[in-house]
């Protein structure tokens, strides 16, 4: 899958799709669009603070769903759960306890199980999918999934 086929195809008819897989090629050129389009955003907002903050709430609420659906389908292709990508959230739970108790040993621990806990996510959004079907859906792979 090309850039622009993955990007088209998570905007429009996978836009808030949560079914299905997502082959590696379709993830990662998404996240780069999503990336460039960050840059860009973050541009605007340093040449002009004000249009550049509207812009980048609208640009956010714009990109949550496919996001998030393109991160479920990915998961998906390695046989998981989508749940699995609010990892770092969970990850981040002791930092709330650390803020109320002030406790700054909370807060690292906090800090490092959450850098853990995406790294790990990371190395799975890496790696090959489940060959064949899974209980997910058709290989993308296999020409299928789309």
């Amino acid at each position: 899958m090309e850039f622009k086929e993955a990007v088209t195809l998570c905007l429009t008819k996978k836009y808030c799709r949560l079914k299905g897989r997502a082959s590696r090629s379709e993830f990662w050129w998404f996240c780069l669009f999503t990336f460039i389009l960050n840059l860009l955003v973050a541009l605007l907002g340093s040449l002009l603070p004000a249009l550049g903050s509207i812009v980048s709430a609208v640009q956010a609420l714009w990109l949550l769903l496919p996001t998030v659906g393109v991160t479920t389908r990915r998961l998906h292709d390695r046989n998981m759960s989508g749940w699995w990508q609010l990892l770092p959230l969970a990850a981040a739970l002791p930092a709330i306890a650390g803020a109320v108790l002030e406790s700054d040993g909370l807060l690292m621990l906090a800090g490092c199980t959450v850098a853990l806990a995406s790294l790990a996510l990371l190395i799975i959004y890496a790696l090959r999918g489940t060959a064949g079907p899974n209980r997910f859906g058709p290989d993308p792979l296999d020409g299928a999934g789309v």
